[in-house]
């Protein structure tokens, strides 16, 4: 189950680190810099910050237990051989 939780809180973690990153990139391929960089940065996140607060976490959570038990079930067959 601790398993479980680590991998939730790193799909989680990843997801939030990935929109992070993509909101401080694209300015720089416009050659934005500055103040201008850091507010278009903001305001890309906004959609995504709606979109993250208003998700339903059991959806991703549920697919990620299913994969998760699929592994178990695997080397549980795996060691009873």
């Amino acid at each position: 189950m601790a398993v479980f939780a680590l991998m939730a809180a790193a799909f989680v973690g990843l997801s939030v680190y990935a929109v992070l990153q993509f909101g401080l990139w694209w300015p720089i391929l416009f050659d934005i810099t500055g103040n201008w960089r850091m507010i278009l940065a903001a305001v890309t996140l906004l959609p995504f910050l709606l979109f993250f607060t208003k998700l339903n976490w059991s959806r991703p959570l549920g697919w990620l237990a299913g994969c998760f038990n699929r592994l178990i079930e695997l080397i549980d067959r795996a060691i009873e051989r």
